[in-house]
Order: C-alpha cells, then sequence, then structure tokens
C-alpha cells in the first residue's frame, strides 16, 4: 500500500515538474549566491568575484580581532572620528567603512536605537570616549529603553521585561569575531526551504481529494483497511515526503556551499547579526535550530493539506487553501492598537519562516507570570495545529 501511496505522488506529473523546480530554485540561489559575491582587495585597488572574494573575505577576516573587546571597539571608533567625516557620504565610504567592512556596520548597527529601521552611521560620531566606548553598556541599554518604551499596541509587562533583560545579560560576552559569509549563505540556503513549501502543497493536494474525483473513494471505504490502514499509510507516506524532500533540498544546498567553502563561522555567536539578540546560542546551533523548525512548519502544513484534502472535493480546492495559508499572510498588516492581533500575525509561516528575525523581535506571550518567547510558542502551536489536523484527517475522509 505505501509502495502505491509514494508512486502516485511522483507520477503525477504536476509534481514531478513542481518538485524539479523546487530544486531548481535552490540550485539557482545557490550559484548566484557565490556568483556574485564581491570583496574589495587593497592590494590590488580593484573588487574580487565569486569563489576568489569569499576566500579573499575569509582570509582578511583573520586580521582583525578576534574578541570584540572594550579597547578593541573603543579604539576602532575613536580611529572613525579622527576622520571628522559625514559617515554617509561617499569619501566616508571609501576611506572607513570600506576597510572596516562588515565590522563597521556592526558597530553602526549596534548603537543605533532599536527603534529605528536603519542603521544610522553618523551614531558612531557622536559617542563620548572619554571613559570608553561602553559598548556592553550600550548593548543593554539599548534593550532596556525598548522594553520602556510606549506602543500604541500595548506596553510591556513587568514580567516579560525581567524575562528579556534576563536573558540578554545571559550571553556570553565579550563576543567572539570572525567572518560569517559562509553561514549567511548557509541560512538562506534553510531560508529557502520557505519556497519549497509551495511543492510540498501541490504534491499533498491530491492524496485524498484524488480518490474523490476519480470515484475510488466509495471502493475503497468499502474495503478491509480503506477507514483505517489506507489512511494512516496515506499520511505516514505524505509526512516522510515533505521531510524528505524538505531536508535533501536544503542539505543538498549546504554540502555545496560547505564543500566549496568549509563550515567557517560555526562557532561564531549570533549577536554578530544583530547585537542586542537575546539567546546564548552560536550560529551554527540557530541554523540547526532553523532548519527544524522549517520541517515541523513544513510537516504541519502537510496535516493541514491531507485535512482539507480529506473534506474537500477537488483537489484544485485544496491547491489553494494551501497556498492562500502560505500567501496571504504576507498582506496582513501589524495593528497599530492590537497586540493580540500582532501576536497572532507573526506567528503566520510566511513570519515564523524567519528565524533570524524571530531571535532579535523580543516578542513574547504571557500566561499568568509565565512568559513564553516567541521561538517556543511558534513551536508550541505548529506542534497543536498538526496534532489537531491528524486527528481530525481520518474523520474527514471516513465522514465523506
Amino acid at each position: 500500500m505505501m509502495l502505491f501511496e509514494w508512486k502516485k505522488i511522483f507520477e503525477r506529473r504536476l509534481n514531478v515538474v513542481a518538485m524539479i523546480l523546487g530544486y531548481l530554485l535552490i540550485a539557482v540561489c545557490v550559484f548566484v549566491w557565490i556568483s556574485q559575491a564581491r570583496f574589495y582587495s587593497a592590494e590590488t585597488d580593484s573588487y574580487l568575484e565569486g569563489i576568489e572574494a569569499i576566500h579573499a573575505d575569509q582570509e582578511w577576516a583573520k586580521g582583525q580581532a578576534d574578541i570584540i573587546s572594550e579597547e578593541y571597539v573603543s579604539q576602532v571608533i575613536r580611529e572613525i572620528q579622527s576622520h571628522g567625516m559625514d559617515l554617509e557620504s561617499d569619501d566616508a565610504y571609501v576611506e572607513i567603512i570600506r576597510p572596516l567592512g562588515d565590522f563597521f556596520y556592526f558597530l553602526a548597527g549596534s548603537y543605533t536605537d532599536m527603534s529605528e529601521k536603519y542603521i544610522n552611521r553618523n551614531v558612531l560620531m557622536e559617542i563620548d570616549l572619554t571613559d570608553g566606548a561602553h559598548f556592553y553598556e550600550r548593548r543593554m541599554g539599548k534593550i532596556t529603553d525598548y522594553l520602556n518604551m510606549d506602543f500604541s499596541y500595548g506596553n510591556y509587562k513587568e514580567a516579560e521585561k525581567d524575562f528579556w533583560i534576563q536573558k540578554a545579560e545571559n550571553t556570553v560576552t565579550p563576543f567572539i569575531w570572525g567572518n560569517k559569509c559562509i553561514m549567511d549563505m548557509v541560512l538562506s540556503s534553510i531560508a529557502i526551504g520557505f519556497y519549497l513549501l509551495f511543492v510540498i502543497v501541490i504534491c499533498t493536494s491530491t492524496v485524498f481529494s484524488s480518490e474523490y474525483e476519480s470515484g475510488a473513494s466509495s471502493l475503497l471505504l468499502t474495503t478491509r483497511y480503506g477507514k483505517d490502514r489506507l489512511i494512516w499509510f496515506k499520511i505516514v507516506v505524505s509526512v516522510l515526503f515533505t521531510a524528505g524532500y524538505l531536508s535533501f533540498g536544503i542539505l543538498s544546498a549546504v554540502g555545496v556551499i560547505s564543500l566549496l567553502f568549509g563550515f567557517s563561522g560555526v562557532n561564531l555567536p549570533i549577536q554578530l547579526w544583530n547585537s542586542v539578540i537575546p539567546y546564548n546560542l552560536t550560529i551554527g546551533q540557530m541554523c540547526m535550530g532553523f532548519f527544524a523548525l522549517i520541517l515541523l512548519i513544513g510537516i504541519t502544513i502537510t496535516l493541514i493539506q491531507l485535512f482539507f484534502s480529506s473534506k474537500l472535493r477537488s483537489s484544485l480546492a485544496t491547491m489553494a487553501v494551501g497556498a492562500a495559508i502560505i500567501i496571504a499572510p504576507a498582506f496582513f498588516p501589524m495593528s497599530k492598537k492590537s497586540g493580540l492581533w500582532n501576536h497572532i500575525n507573526v506567528l503566520f509561516p510566511v513570519r515564523a519562516a524567519n528565524l533570524k528575525e524571530m531571535l532579535g523581535s523580543f516578542v513574547s506571550y504571557t500566561v499568568g507570570d509565565c512568559v513564553i518567547s516567541y521561538v517556543t510558542m511558534t513551536m508550541i502551536v505548529y506542534t497543536v495545529i498538526g496534532i489537531v489536523a491528524l486527528l481530525f484527517i481520518k474523520k474527514g475522509f471516513v465522514k465523506e
């Protein structure tokens, strides 16, 4: 029976085309990331491109500090201020920003207020270095100021403030510095898994509805295992297909990147992406967690698809429902008045499938005095929804 279900997935022409296009998207993205990589070489006064640029960037980063110490930050900012330039100017880019590379943007982002949408480069010119840069003190000050802000949709509760401040204080400091360009590509490869969800929707939309369309449902439900074992076979095959398809595509992309460049940067702290992130994780751990999250979302959507496939008699209608679940929430605006809606809105797949953004968002949920982080709540919600959908799949098909 299971072999027959596998054949139904892979023998359907639309499914095969969708699967090929999904993997083609990954291949194109990896190729573009590598081919469009650029690195300025001061020795030749020119830009290197492609694989050569990435290797040069890795070597150049080795010449920078290994630890982001208060002394090193003060030294770099003092050097920047000594030029007395507008850091938004082209001349500043050539003389200051380009030589410092990612470290400049890391510093500017670290001192920019959290309420600002864009990095304020000139904030580095305003820092009083009389007693040093106070980098880590400023980090905690930013977080505290943000948590104490007045928001139109509701403010943080004291329990939430204490929760986030404690998490931020528990991160290991000083941060390790290094080149994260490889891990940026790894993270992006995992993020592509979100777009592969469209393939999952296409391939699982016919699991039960095709039985109605062909008229086989009435016959299958009269067989010995039609109301029990057959249904579970369909569910198991669909879940295995989802996990296998997503895993093979993502891990293939990561494998190509690792073969070309290795895994340098895997032990760097995630705070190099955003210094205020309050989670004590390495980039490697974050990537593994992101991969697990994509699989969880994919499997949950698969179970939702199977539920609608068991209830609806049209594969096209089932496919439309799945596509709407993925696409429609992208157009749902955040509310300026309702904190409840905002907390629901951020749980939709299009936002939940962005762990990098999630880790630095300070979104939390309270149940009495218990505070649940955005990451934990996402895992809980998708697990519960998946289980509920699973419980109603059999009932939906048998009832029909």
